[in-house]
Order: structure tokens, then sequence, then C-alpha cells
């Protein structure tokens, strides 16, 4: 597994290339989360993203470069925070838990990309469900030649460390993590945790929206029927092993993109099945709660208590 991961510049850039979708969307869940609101919803607005970047990256061929890739991205990162609007607004407005109204939109918005590609998004020139491609000044560069690294790692990265400041070096981070402790104590200090709550989801959203963009312009070019099935879940087990700290989901990222790509190889290789990553993944994050939780524990037990005489 280790050497169809790493070994080469081909496979390295492989794994890099499979952990950039987990990364951004990662990113967004993790902020969501930090904000005390559960976005369960990434797979269904990274679909919608990558719906909106094919449609703009492949209706419109006359574009220059500098306009056109902006321009599906700006698409996809806009459809996905409208897609995690509805269960911000639900939630706050409403009061309907954000899990069931995140996981529901996740049918919805799968179902609808298959139908997109099935309908007005199919290819006239092929019997296949699938998209026109997209025109090639809205692909993003390669990084690594011969492999489909992409400039998407960039865009990660970047996200990254906007997340990082945002979160840690500004006003609304220090209010968005104030209302992921405690909402009640944080609207008694004047902070209003509505708008927080429903930033918090956009945010998400665009970042998942654009996890999807960077699959079809970044290495698949074409929309298909289940193009990148549970990476939207997955992402939530790259947050929460990176803590919800953005530094953290990068890095989390990067493994679980590696253990995507050695699963590959040790099947081709071993004939072991490449579901045996979801059980090291399973088992990691069992793990790192199991230890959050001690943690706590010991945190609270090692406090002095008040004795009543």
């Amino acid at each position: 597994m280790f050497e169809g991961a790493f070994s080469g510049l081909g496979n390295f850039g492989a794994s890099l290339v499979l952990a950039i979708p987990l990364m951004l969307a990662g990113l967004g869940i993790a902020l969501a989360f930090r904000s005390g609101i559960f976005n369960i919803g990434a797979e269904g607005q990274l679909y919608l993203g990558a719906m909106a970047a094919t449609y703009f990256g492949a209706r419109y061929h006359d574009l220059p470069f500098i306009i056109h890739l902006p321009l599906a991205l700006a698409a996809s990162c806009a459809a996905g925070a409208l897609w995690a609007l509805i269960p911000g607004y639900l939630k706050v407005r409403r009061g309907f838990n954000e899990v069931i109204t995140t996981i529901l939109l996740n049918y919805i918005g799968v179902h609808f990309v298959n139908y997109a590609v099935n309908s007005f998004l199919k290819d006239p020139a092929t019997y296949a469900p699938q998209s026109p491609p997209v025109a090639a000044t809205a692909r993003l560069p390669k990084l690594l030649p011969g492999t489909e690294l992409n400039a998407g790692l960039f865009l990660g990265l970047l996200a990254a460390g906007i997340l990082f400041v945002i979160i840690y070096k500004t006003d609304w981070g220090y209010q968005l993590r104030a209302v992921g402790s405690n909402p009640e104590a944080a609207r008694t200090a004047g902070m209003n945790a509505d708008r927080t709550l429903i930033g918090a989801m956009i945010v998400s959203g665009s970042l998942a929206g654009l996890a999807g963009a960077v699959q079809i312009l970044g290495y698949q070019y074409i929309l298909l029927q289940d193009f990148s099935p549970n990476t939207g879940y997955d992402a939530i087990a790259v947050a929460l092993l990176g803590k919800l700290n953005p530094l953290g989901t990068v890095m989390a990222a990067i493994f679980f993109g590696a253990l995507r790509n050695g699963a590959n190889t040790m099947q081709i290789l071993t004939g072991i099945p490449v579901t045996i990553v979801y059980v090291i993944q399973a088992i990691i994050i069992l793990c790192v709660l199991g230890f959050t939780r001690l943690k706590l524990n010991f945190i609270r037990f090692s406090q002095p208590r008040e004795v009543d005489f």
C-alpha cells in the first residue's frame, strides 16, 4: 500500500489528486463543525458544484482562460453555497435538525445531477449518460508532467491558509468558535449566532462545491453519473481526523488520498479488496475519538473538586 501511494512522482501525484477534493470538502466541514452546525451535506454540495462547473466549463468555448476558469470555479462555489444555505436557513429560522436536512439534500443533489447527465446536460454526441467535455480554457493547469496533479492543490492549500487566519486571527473567527462552544453564552455577549451559523454553512458549502469542480476541471473533464461516490462523506472523517483544524485537515486529506491510491495498487498486486481502506479509516476515526474522550475525562477528573462541610 505504501509503495503504491508514494513510490515515484506518478504515484505520489495520484495520491495528491485523490486528496484534493477531500481537502476542500474537509475544510468546509471543519469550519461548519467549529461553529456548532453539523454539515453532513458535503456530498450533495460537491455534486451540485461539479454540475455548475461542468455547465459553465462546457457551454462556453470562446472565453479566454483568465475569465473562463474563474467563472467555472465561482459557479461551483455558488452552487455549493446555495445548496448549503437551505439547511442552514431551516436550522436557524425553523429549528430543523441540520443532520436530517443535509442528508436528505444529499440524495436530492446526487440524483438531480444523475438526471442532468441523462437530460439537459447530456452530450448529444454519445449515447452514454455523460456531459460534453469542458473546454480547454476551463481546465486547471497540470503541475507534474505525466500525472493528473493539477492546480487544484494550490486551491486547497490556499483555502486552508485563509481559513486558518479567519478562524484564529479575526473577529468573525472568534465569534464562530464562541458560538460553536456555547451559543447561548455567545448570544448573551451580544454576538449574532444565527448570522454566524448561516455564514459558516455558506462558506462550508462553497468549499464542498469547489471540491466537485476540481475533480471535473482538474482531470475528469466530463460529468458522469455517480462520478465521486462517498467523497463528501469521507471528508467528514478527514475533518474529524484533522481535529477540525485547517492544517490538520490538509494532512488528514493527504493521508486518506494516499490510502485510496495505495489500496488500488494493493488490490492489483495482492488481490486484497480496496474496501479494506474503509475499515482502516473507521479504525483510525474510532481511535481518535476514543483518545479525545479519554483526554476530556482525564482533564475533568484531574480538576480539584469543592468539598462541602
